[in-house]
């Protein structure tokens, strides 16, 4: 299976949206360990000072991620979605904050879907990947909603 985001070479200024997007998103329910690890390794540094300190105003990031066109936005919904699991919970909250992305972005609510449920097998492939027994992968793939035949594909992948 090929890399979630591969091919996509957001400019830097579109890259410094998602990751204040991601910081944003995650303090929805608390920033957490793993979230913050997440971040940094997708903004190559292990010092998010300078964008912790940067507001995230939704619609001027709209505006820098639709420039980019659409696999800059749909690699931000991506990175939203891996991001959201890293912590191991969906809350209702984070679900909200990314309905709010989509509304600005103009994804529809069956886009959005198609772009979690392609984030969910992506994570559930690369789990797979690593020395995890099979069942242990079948249950987190269960825990995060999908199917047996999503399960069974990414499997297969």
């Amino acid at each position: 299976m090929q890399a979630l985001l591969e091919g996509v070479e957001p400019t830097a200024e579109q890259s410094q949206v998602i990751i204040c997007g991601l910081l944003d998103l995650a303090r929805v329910d608390g920033l957490h360990d793993a979230e913050r690890a997440l971040i940094a390794d997708f903004a190559g540094t292990e010092d998010l000072a300078s964008f912790e300190a940067t507001p995230f105003d939704l619609p001027a990031a709209a505006s820098v991620l639709k420039a980019g066109g659409k696999d800059v936005v749909e690699s931000f919904f991506s990175s939203a979605y891996l991001l959201i699991y890293a912590d191991g919970q969906h809350t209702e909250a984070e679900r909200a904050r990314v309905a709010e992305y989509a509304v600005a972005l103009d994804i529809d609510p069956a886009q959005l879907e198609s772009l979690h449920l392609k984030a969910r097998i992506y994570l559930l492939h690369s789990l797979a990947s690593v020395a995890w027994s099979k069942d242990a992968v079948i249950g987190i793939g269960a825990s995060m909603g999908l199917s047996a035949d999503q399960i069974s594909a990414a499997l297969e992948n």
